[in-house]
């Protein structure tokens, strides 16, 4: 279940809830079967995969052999506040902290959603609404500082500066009661998205010598001695170099910075018996990138052009304010739609993993 999440950024750079827009497989356009309402809700729950959690074995399955890469620790919490009966607004914080050996890179996602119910001659059983929605990922830095092979070359320590997407969707939300047990729930989605990353700082040999090289965003590098280095017999302690980043092979507007488009499809059933709940998800998602996906080719690797993501979700009412719930997801290719960042020309070769996350909290309602 965990995946070396580092190798996915750069292929270099590694490689819930947590998905698209994080949360989409289990939308509902409302929960026909509540036994209790109220205005204002808030959740809180802790993230998280581990050796211990991946009790499916499921990176044993992948082929991945070590245990530490790709531990996942985290949190979110969510708002939502009903406005009136048509109108309702939701925001959602998550904090992930990956690890990989020495390595914890910490990548902060929200989300902010209005979500319009309107007044139709349904069926008493039956709920159609609308979200728009706003959301994204960004973090400070992405560090790998262990060795990591890029077009035949190796790079010793590879640093991403200001990496970060941003994504407005539109879901379709409709629900249907069959009965005090069962409620059955679709949704379709479209959204664009954009990827940016700021610079690259990276070690790798060039003239035969250890350089500390910066590579910005116009694709220019600028590099200098990583340590003394012997040259023809010579000890150098200053060597100053420059030039283009495509000596790397590498291209930051082309392979890094994109924008694209995406549509998705799903479906959930509720199941209630009393104060349990059960519910079973599952999400399709589609997605066409402007030139990324050529430059992939380009790489010699198969471009991920889709992601499936199965859920199930288990609450207990504890009292008419409290419910406790555990929750589990699996992505068939690795966090691909849902952390668009991380997908990239170099990556999409790692990209291709199962990865799954659980989590633990509490639903809380005000008034």
């Amino acid at each position: 279940m965990k995946f070396n999440f580092l190798t996915l950024y750069l292929g270099l750079i590694y490689g819930s809830s947590i998905y698209a827009a994080p949360n989409d497989p289990f939308l509902t356009a409302k929960d026909l079967n509540a036994q209790y309402t109220s205005a204002l809700q808030m959740t809180l729950a802790g993230d998280a995969v581990n050796d211990t959690i991946d009790f499916l074995d499921m990176r044993q399955s992948e082929g991945i052999t070590d245990k530490s890469a790709g531990d996942y620790q985290g949190f979110h919490l969510s708002a939502k506040y009903d406005l009136n009966p048509q109108w309702s607004i939701e925001g959602t914080y998550w904090h992930r902290e990956i690890d990989y050996f020495q390595d914890t890179n910490k990548i902060q996602s929200a989300l902010l959603a209005a979500r319009f119910t309107p007044e139709l001659n349904l069926k008493e059983n039956d709920a159609l609404s609308f979200r728009a929605s706003i959301w994204g990922n960004t973090a400070d830095t992405l560090t790998k500082s262990t060795p990591t092979i890029l077009n035949q070359r190796t790079l010793q320590y590879v640093n991403v500066e200001d990496p970060q997407d941003f994504q407005l969707q539109f879901d379709g939300i409709f629900s249907r009661k069959l009965d005090v047990m069962n409620q059955l729930n679709a949704f379709a989605s479209i959204g664009y998205s954009k990827v940016e990353v700021s610079d690259l700082y990276i070690q790798a040999s060039q003239q035969g010598c250890l350089m500390n090289i910066n590579i910005n965003s116009s694709n220019q590098y600028s590099g200098n001695l990583a340590q003394p280095c012997s040259n023809g017999g010579i000890i150098l302690t200053n060597l100053q170099i420059s030039g283009n980043a495509n000596e790397f092979g590498l291209d930051v507007q082309q392979d890094l910075n994109y924008e694209s488009y995406y549509a998705g499809l799903g479906g959930s059933w509720n199941w209630r018996y009393k104060q349990f709940e059960s519910q079973i998800a599952y999400q399709y998602q589609r997605l066409w990138r402007d030139k990324i996906d050529d430059r992939i080719s380009n790489f010699g690797n198969a471009a991920i052009k889709d992601n499936h993501t199965l859920g199930a979700k288990f609450s207990y009412d504890f009292t008419p304010h409290i419910t406790g719930f555990v929750q589990g997801e699996i992505y068939q290719n690795n966090f691909v739609g849902n952390i668009p960042f991380l997908y990239n020309g170099v990556t999409a070769s790692h990209l291709d993993k199962r990865y799954g996350l659980a989590s633990l909290g509490i639903n809380v309602r005000m008034f």
